[in-house]
């Protein structure tokens, strides 16, 4: 009989979630994303939502988000989220970028730090008469500018390249330094020992350097290497990045966010295929932890400090804004090519991010901690005054500002052609030479890509469907057309897709086979051009081989031309798309027009990758199985059964026999690149059963897809050979099958 177990109960498990705590972060995290969402709807800063935003649900109105909940985590979660944005802002580097700006940039990370640095300790000495030691620590918090506020920025006025890659690098880069340079005089105010806090600032600097280089490199081999499996390498890089940041911390508080910082320099140089990916994911990833950050740390102000703060305050910002700005643009750009106008804009535009708000609460929290409470609250207010003055004004002037000094890119009117395969390189030139804009190519096909730069043309070797990797290059800023010309009709109509947030629908132009009309064409994106041609490729495989020549007119070729195909007209710089098969255009004599024509001789072309053949069969499903199969025997992709049937139940329907005991039996087939013609002697004669009389020369036609123009056109020859008794009986009587096809080679040409 077993132990009495009736009064034995085990204790419930409960674990203490703190209501407070729950609510602050899920509401932190959903209003922060919902109110970027808003934000991009009607586009207005960012942070300004996110700042009222925080301040409404915090403490001073609502009490809905408490960060004070949070206890100790708070700075952990601080901490790990500007680590992780670093770590994203140094992944969207351009070195290209850097090189264009290099001086400037240089001097604003260096003259211009500390300038800003130097210059805002004496404006908080001189109007609040604090310490020297504190004035130093607040004004470090305002070196930095942040990619928070000024990728945003620059997305928006699309300013000229040079400019956009000063403040952008300047953006990235004087976060980590402005950083460190706090946390100096953070020890410097809170030790009180100088030697120490510069010795630990040296150690962070070369810690943070070592590890960022190192960990950077180890995560871009993995990833090369193929350690990683395809899906996991963006969650591989979010853990890569958050170990790197805790083992510099480990080593030195603080020298992680530099470390994060190189590493993503270094994963962006070496560019890895997974790049756009990686950058894609953690692009999302930091919407979300700068909407969680502004939420939290905004909560955490009152209306109060910021109303003591008064005049003295107000003062402070203007002297931060219209004085201490410009003299580090004129310092840093001094020597430099940049013109007055470029100077002033970047004097007008320094707006303050999550970086200075992060470190300011974090500071603020730490001497409220050691007793310092009236230091604690000036430090956040100096540094919150200028982060919401310097957005709020900048943010929504910027615009203005850039189109008032004429700073701005001109409007996007160059072209961008998805193809640099022969055609779409013929077309590349002509809108150059007859519109004066640069025609952009994109493939990420090698073998064309360097085609085009053999023949001096612009190139880029990317995926024309990743906005997110293209937008990041400056050389498509200007990208006003976009012509998709791959075989590939759902392709093409998907690039117009992708690209209609950025470019009018009126300049979006794709190849077709078929031209949408009515309501299916404005269902459509994309305007439907050279859908008079096959399949580009084929095109260009004709060009390339000497086959087709295109040529410039000075106007399109009219109806009752029967030779070419007008492909593009240039009118007053635009594209008129489908023009020649409007029976209503009239061409100006300002047009320019570029035409194709397609050699003839299509029909001894087709030869060339077929043969003549002697045979002696039993029936026409005899014949077609011999023919088909000497094909299939040379191309064995193709579905030999399937091209059998295809003929037999054309020849069921509609004989294919055109008289004078000639037949030509016709296909398309899907594996074929090229066009092939077989010919079959029958010297004993075939009865086919059609009441046309017996067989003696068979055309067997195959012809790729997408190119009724060629199939038509190679039929059409052979049938106005065959009207020759003449020439049949020659073929037919050539002693050899090499010597009937040099008569077909010079009977046609005649």
């Amino acid at each position: 009989m077993g132990p009495d177990t009736g009064n034995l109960r085990r204790p419930a498990l409960e674990i203490p979630i703190h209501k407070d705590v729950l609510l602050t972060i899920c509401l932190s995290l959903s209003a922060g994303m919902g109110l970027i969402l808003v934000s991009r709807r009607l586009g207005m800063p960012t942070i300004v939502l996110l700042l009222v935003g925080g301040f409404v649900l915090g403490p001073e109105v609502l009490g809905l988000v408490l960060p004070d909940s949070l206890g100790p985590f708070l700075p952990v979660i601080v901490s790990l989220s500007v680590a992780l944005i670093l770590f994203e802002g140094g992944l969207t580097l351009d070195l290209h970028g850097y090189f264009q700006g290099s001086v400037v940039i240089r001097r604003l990370l260096s003259v211009g730090v500390v300038i800003t640095w130097l210059g805002g300790a004496l404006a908080v000495w001189a109007i609040f008469g604090t310490s020297p030691s504190f004035a130093l620590l607040a004004a470090s918090l305002i070196i930095v500018t942040g990619p928070t506020v000024i990728v945003p920025i620059l997305k928006r006025i699309k300013v000229v390249p040079r400019l956009h890659n000063i403040l952008h690098w300047e953006g990235v880069l004087i976060d980590a330094i402005g950083v460190f340079i706090a946390i100096l005089c953070f020890e410097w105010v809170v030790a009180g020992q100088e030697a120490m806090a510069v010795r630990n600032f040296a150690i962070r600097i070369v810690a943070g350097l070592a590890l960022g280089l190192a960990g950077g490199f180890l995560i871009y081999l993995c990833i090369r290497r193929r350690f990683v499996p395809e899906g996991l390498v963006n969650g591989f890089a979010l853990a890569s990045a958050v170990l790197l940041f805790g083992l510099a911390e480990a080593v030195m508080s603080e020298a992680g966010l530099l470390s994060v910082t190189v590493a993503g320099l270094v994963i962006g140089w070496k560019h890895p295929v997974e790049l756009k990916e990686i950058r894609q994911f953690k692009g999302e990833i930091t919407e979300l932890l700068i909407g969680l950050l502004f939420i939290l740390l905004s909560a955490r102000l009152q209306l109060s400090q910021f109303i003591d703060f008064g005049l003295p305050g107000l003062f402070l910002v203007l002297i931060v804004m219209f004085v201490i700005r410009p003299v580090n643009v004129m310092a840093s750009t001094w020597g430099s090519d940049l013109v007055w106008r470029e100077k002033a804009f970047l004097s007008w535009v320094a707006p303050r991010g999550i970086v200075a708000a992060s470190m300011a609460s974090l500071f603020s929290i730490a001497l409220a901690s050691g007793g310092q409470e009236g230091s604690a609250v000036l430090l956040e207010t100096v540094t919150y005054s200028v982060i919401v003055a310097t957005v709020f004004v900048q943010g929504f002037s910027s615009s203005w500002v850039a189109r008032w000094l004429k700073v701005t890119r001109p409007p996007a009117a160059d072209w961008l052609i998805c193809g640099a395969h022969e055609l779409g390189r013929a077309l590349a030139r002509f809108i150059h030479k007859e519109t004066g804009l640069s025609a952009w190519l994109i493939d990420n096909n090698p073998r064309t890509a360097a085609a085009a730069r053999r023949e001096n043309l612009e190139v880029i070797r990317e995926d024309a469907l990743d906005l997110d990797q293209l937008a990041e290059l400056d050389e498509l800023q200007s990208i006003g057309h976009v012509v998709a010309l791959t075989d590939n009709i759902e392709l093409n109509e998907l690039i117009c897709q992708r690209w209609s947030d950025l470019v009018s629908r009126d300049h979006l132009f794709r190849w077709s086979s078929t031209a949408p009309t009515g309501e299916n064409q404005a269902s459509r994106q994309g305007r439907v051009i050279l859908n008079s041609i096959p399949r580009p490729s084929l095109v260009s495989a004709e060009l390339a081989r000497g086959d087709a020549v295109v040529s410039t007119l000075d106007a399109p070729a009219t109806r009752a031309e029967p030779e070419g195909i007008n492909l593009a007209v240039i009118r007053e710089k635009a594209l008129l798309p489908a023009a020649w098969v409007n029976r209503d255009f009239e061409p100006k004599s300002t047009d320019r027009c570029l035409h194709l024509v397609r050699t003839t001789g299509q029909l001894d072309r087709a030869l060339e990758a077929g043969a003549i053949l002697d045979l002696e069969p039993e029936s026409l499903d005899d014949l077609y199985d011999q023919m088909v199969a000497r094909i299939v025997s040379r191309q064995p992709a193709i579905d030999g059964d399937s091209v059998r049937a295809s003929l037999l139940d054309r020849e069921k329907l509609f004989p294919t026999s055109i008289g004078h005991g000639v037949s030509v039996p016709h296909a398309y087939v899907e594996e074929l690149t090229d066009r092939i013609c077989l010919i079959a002697r029958l010297k004993s004669g075939l009865d086919a059963g059609n009441g046309h009389g017996p067989l003696h020369l068979v055309f067997l036609i195959l012809s790729p897809h997408g190119d009724p123009e060629g199939h038509l056109g190679t039929m059409a020859e052979v049938a106005r050979f065959s009207h020759r008794e003449s020439n049949r009986r020659a073929v037919l009587e050539a002693e050899t099958a090499a010597e009937a096809r040099e008569l077909i080679r010079r009977l046609v040409r005649d």
